[in-house]
Formats: structure tokens, sequence, C-alpha cells
């Protein structure tokens, strides 16, 4: 009875390693924009593996790791929350660098953008994500804060869940966003110019933004997973984040 429990188990484990395995990715919401082409072509060398992506602030995403849910892969829109998941026990990995983030100022209002960042000035609705939870936001206050601008728009700005949801306040009720610049690359973005509905906010204002992944523990049997990981770090990602605005690690 034993040897046949044993078989029927490798056996099961030969259809899934077959038709390929699930790969939960917990990932920071900035990089709604890259993963379709990401997951593409990771398919291309991996057909039958299947990507299940959880997007949000990466506060919330590794509470959510933390409290056991079922994630293989964790990428943070910093080092910091990446850390914190190696930290408490939950990844097998260190934190690297995949990508490094910027920050823009969007809007679809009639703003004077050749002002730069002194263009929240006078403002009633400046959407930022939340500083607790998202790295973006936290960028997004030390850029004012640096910008001596902080105190005197203070009351006027209204904080979004993640950074995603900046976007879509300032494509609609707030007078500008500050925003992943990674956003501005999507297709859909395409007839929005720089200088009339976003800047870049300077670099010197905000501290680098670099993102961090970690594998983790519950990937442990699941090749694929370790797979996804591998190809996140490799060149041909590496392409994509330069294509979506982001700067990339020297390797």
């Amino acid at each position: 009875m034993k040897k046949v429990f044993k078989f029927l188990c490798v056996a099961a484990l030969l259809v899934i390693n077959a038709f390929g395995a699930e790969v939960n990715v917990y990932a920071a919401a900035n990089t709604t924009y890259a993963f379709p082409e990401l997951i593409k072509e990771f398919n291309k060398l991996h057909p039958d593996a299947k990507i299940n992506l959880t997007l949000g602030a990466s506060g919330g995403l590794v509470t959510q790791i933390q409290n056991s849910a079922p994630a293989d892969i964790f990428m943070a829109a910093d080092m910091g929350f990446a850390q914190k998941a190696y930290d408490t026990g939950f990844a097998s990995t260190e934190p690297k660098v995949y990508a490094q983030g910027a920050v823009a100022i969007f809007s679809i209002r009639n703003v004077d953008f050749k002002k730069g960042i002194e263009v929240v000035r006078g403002l009633k609705a400046i959407s930022i994500a939340n500083p607790q939870t998202a790295p973006y936001g936290k960028a997004s206050i030390e850029a004012l804060k640096n910008a001596k601008l902080y105190d005197e728009v203070e009351k006027n700005i209204v904080y979004a869940q993640k950074i995603s949801e900046t976007l879509s306040q300032a494509l609609s009720a707030s007078d500008v966003g500050f925003i992943a610049a990674s956003a501005l690359f999507d297709e859909k973005m395409s007839k929005y110019k720089e200088g009339v509905n976003y800047i870049f906010v300077p670099q010197e204002l905000y501290t680098p933004i670099d993102q961090g992944i970690v594998l983790l523990k519950h990937a442990e049997k699941n090749d694929d997973a370790k797979a996804f990981y591998e190809f996140i770090l490799g060149d041909k990602s590496r392409e994509i984040f330069k294509k979506f605005g982001y700067n990339v690690p020297a390797k």
C-alpha cells in the first residue's frame, strides 16, 4: 500500500511538471504596465507556466505575505518592503534590485507645467499614493519637502491607496497626480505629451526608488516560480523595464 501511495505521489508530481505550475506573483502596482509584456516573454520560454498576478501597495502586499498568502515571488516598489519579507522569514533569497523607478506629475487640466514641480501651488486636489504603504508616495512627499512646497500644499493632498490609483484620480477628479513614470509608457497614454500633460520630477529631489525582488519560501518546490524569479533579473526583463521608463541596475 505504501508503495502504491508513493507511486501515485510521484505520478502526480510528474503530471504537475508536465503541464507547468501556477506562479503567484505579488507585485507593486507601478509594474502594472510592464507586466503583460514580461509574462508574454516568459511564456515563450515556459509556455505551460501560468502567472497569477496580484498588484497592490508594497506595504499591503508584504502584510498579506506575512499572513500566509500563497505568494511565490514578491516584487516590491522599494528595497525596504522586500527586506521586510526576508527579515521576517518569508523569503528564501535576499532582496535584489530589479528596476529603479521614477516619479512624474500628470494632469489633464489646464495647468502650467513650465513651472516644474511648483505647478502644485494653488491647486485644490493633488493626488499622491499613501507614503506609509507605497514607496512612490513616500518619494513624492520627499520631493515636495525638498522643493520647500510640502507645508504649503499639504492640506490639498488627496491620498490614494496605491500608485496606480493616483493616475485614475488625475484622469478624473484631481488637478494633478504624482504617478509612476512607467504609466506614461503604456500605449493608452501615448496621446499625452510631456510639458503639456506631464513632467518628470527631478530625481535629485527624492531618494532613488530601488525596487526589490525576493523569492518566497512558498515557492520552494515550484520550478516555474524559480524560473520566473531568474527571468525578472535577466537581460530580457531589463530591456522591458527600460522600455517602460525604468532605470535598471548594472549587472
